[in-house]
């Protein structure tokens, strides 16, 4: 005997059966929502270091700044304003902190100044010269920058030639000594990378002994 379903029944049957198919999903498990989705992402705290949404910055990289002791140079004959007689440039010794600075105290008179002069060229060949600054005072109140540029191209000779004035020269003595002032003891400062200042010995010193001297001073 066969049994007839009312054909009402079975379109009940079909609608029951295609819900039922769309809320499980395609393979029968449950459907996920957006919201479910966005909770199933992994968290910051499962993310491997170094992702892109967890940048990073290794230490000493030039994104960090690195914190590095500033050279001043402030004595007053250091920090005063003087005028390369070449270029006509206002400088001061203070400008180049950081640097190895030979300093030199002169005369266009002097024949002392002009061999020991000879000499700084020959070693300032034999140092780097992004590292090394050569400036050289007249320290003559009877000269002036006219002469004194004259006498740097003659001799073809580099560097700051610059006449000092009363306040530099007053400057250089307090701190020195009169003798710094006195051009044929060929007097010489060496100013370090690190701003140590060393009164060298009065005398001639040959070009050996400036690059030792430059490169005892971070040359």
């Amino acid at each position: 005997m066969m049994l007839r379903t009312p054909t009402g029944a079975w379109l009940v049957l079909a609608i029951s059966s295609l819900l039922f198919t769309a809320c499980s999903g395609p393979t029968g498990a449950p459907a996920v929502t957006a919201q479910a989705e966005k909770s199933a992402a992994p968290s910051a705290a499962d993310r491997p270091s170094g992702s892109p949404t967890e940048p990073s910055t290794p230490a000493g990289s030039p994104g960090t700044p690195a914190s590095t002791p500033t050279v001043v140079l402030d004595q007053a004959w250091a920090d005063a304003q003087l005028v390369d007689a070449s270029t006509g440039d206002s400088f001061r010794i203070s400008d180049y902190a950081g640097s190895v600075i030979v300093v030199e105290t002169m005369a266009i008179w002097c024949s002392s100044c002009l061999t020991q002069q000879r000499d700084v060229m020959s070693a300032l060949a034999s140092l780097p010269v992004d590292r090394v600054v050569y400036v050289v005072l007249d320290v003559d109140p009877n000269e002036d920058a006219a002469g004194l540029a004259a006498y740097r191209e003659k001799h073809g000779f580099q560097g700051r030639y610059a006449v000092a004035s009363k306040d530099v020269a007053r400057a250089l003595a307090a701190e020195f000594g009169d003798q710094f002032l006195n051009p044929p003891s060929t007097p010489m400062l060496v100013i370090g990378t690190d701003g140590t200042v060393t009164l060298t010995e009065f005398g001639h010193k040959n070009p050996d002994e400036i690059v030792a001297l430059a490169k005892a001073n971070g040359a």
